[in-house]
């Protein structure tokens, strides 16, 4: 059985359900998994690979609890953008253009670029949502090398919801029978592809958000889990055209619609929720729904949970998730806090440690996963290293506080997933750099090329001749 030795300034390991620091120590990895760890060098582990960083804090791998694979398509697409008459909104104008234009071959190079940027970020485990090509999802993380979750698009829509005028939304839904159509096809994944590839690849129920899935459909999902016992991701509480059209088609709120329907609970994860009410909070609190709190793609448009704090005060297991671009864990904790302060006015609001556990421990509950997002004998050998003598990380007294109130993607220097090392020394391992930068780039000119009114829709920030 392989061997992995790794020697750092610092490890961030769970003793008693908690996360501690032990200096100068030593995490010992056999197989996929953690066999040692402490702070003399284990014995037999002589004639293993070893990884030393005498400034290296070493750490669970980051779960991104949401995130969409085609997302860095749209980067300088979206920015400063929005329908003015719907909210400031991208979804009904801005992505139903990308997503038009988008081909399954460059969708592959662009999410090749997600997972490559994600690797070189320290995050090990990533929840995929409404993917569009599960099948294609699944083999390029299994040649990637990360753990990874797939919620293949599951609804009960005609088309993709989209605006005639830019000033109203139409969502058309299938009836009969062809409304379970998404969802039959989302059950032939989870049975093709959950557990495959050494157990990093899984699959998910994946129903949309509450605009596009009739009751029928969510009752449909709970049933189905009760086979399947897989989680349940979902979009909620999102926007404030979601907030309108549910009350107006169904007289309540978007998780009020869930929670009539089935479709809370612990094997659920809720991203976003920035517009849940007082009420929807309890709700996810009495049942212990999960919430996955993307903050960056918020802010662009305005808006913010509000709080971090709050949403944790209730007993809302919070998760992190980089939703859009970049995949920077470490940019998306420090902005979760700073947002959490802002919306109490509070300097103790989401401090760096409980924002450090949403990235790790909590991601890991949500996906209910114990054996990830830790750092302990018998877990899975899913481990970020972050250099903490760069720049921006000089000095840290206490490097979780240095890490996520200055640290960014760029301080991780080694990522391993399953006990496989994906990056050493910032050197990418699994994939290869160049050749997969480059057809991103190649993927991206093709689709900004088929937008005819891309102009229009994103005007430059300033003019290039």
């Amino acid at each position: 059985m392989s061997k992995t030795l790794l020697h750092g300034a610092w490890v961030c390991a769970e003793q008693d359900g908690r996360q501690v620091l032990i200096e100068n120590a030593y995490v010992g990895i056999e197989g996929d998994s953690i066999a040692f760890v402490g702070k003399s060098r284990p014995q037999d582990y002589d004639r293993a690979d070893c990884i030393e960083r005498p400034y290296g804090l070493i750490i669970p791998g980051l779960i991104d609890l949401h995130y969409h694979s085609d997302s860095p398509a749209t980067k300088g697409f979206c920015e400063d953008c929005g329908s003015a008459d719907l909210y400031g909104s991208i979804l009904y104008e801005y992505l139903t253009a990308i997503y038009a234009a988008t081909t399954v071959e460059d969708w592959r190079a662009i999410a090749n670029l997600t997972f490559m940027e994600m690797i070189a970020g320290g995050i090990t485990t990533c929840v995929e949502f409404n993917s569009y090509y599960p099948v294609e999802m699944a083999e390029l993380l299994g040649e990637c090398g990360m753990r990874g979750y797939i919620a293949p698009e599951t609804n009960s829509l005609e088309g993709y919801p989209y605006t005639p005028d830019g000033k109203t939304v139409v969502i058309e839904h299938k009836s009969g029978s062809d409304m379970f159509r998404k969802l039959e096809r989302n059950i032939a994944l989870i049975e093709r592809f959950n557990g495959t590839y050494d157990d990093r690849v899984r699959v998910t129920l994946g129903p949309t958000e509450p605009p596009a899935c009739r009751p029928d459909l969510l009752r449909e999902v709970r049933r189905a889990n009760e086979t399947y016992h897989v989680p349940i991701t979902m979009h909620a509480a999102e926007t404030k055209i979601e907030r309108e059209y549910i009350r107006n088609e169904y007289g309540v709120d978007s998780i009020e619609l869930l929670a009539e329907n089935g479709l809370v609970g612990p094997d659920v994860i809720l991203a976003h929720t920035v517009y849940a009410s007082d009420r929807e909070k309890e709700i996810m609190a009495e049942t212990g729904t999960n919430v996955a709190h993307c903050p960056k793609v918020f802010l662009g448009t305005g808006q913010y949970m509000r709080s971090l704090q709050s949403y944790t005060d209730l007993g809302i297991n919070v998760g992190i998730g980089t939703d859009s671009f970049p995949q920077d864990m470490l940019h998306e904790m420090r902005l979760a806090g700073a947002m959490s302060r802002v919306a109490d006015g509070d300097f103790r609001s989401a401090p760096s440690g409980l924002v450090f556990r949403c990235a790790t421990k909590n991601g890991a509950k949500a996906l209910n996963r114990m054996d990830i997002g830790c750092i302990r004998v018998g877990a899975k050998a899913d481990i970020a290293i972050a250099d903490m003598c760069d720049f921006n990380t000089i000095p840290a007294r206490d490097p979780i506080k240095v890490l996520v109130s200055c640290g960014t993607s760029h301080n991780i220097t080694d990522t391993i997933v399953n006990g496989r090392i994906l990056m050493k020394d910032h050197e990418i391992l699994s994939m290869d750099r160049v050749k997969v930068s480059e057809a991103a780039w190649q993927a991206a000119r093709r689709i900004w090329g088929r937008i005819p009114n891309l102009q229009e829709l994103s005007p430059l920030a300033c003019p290039i001749y």
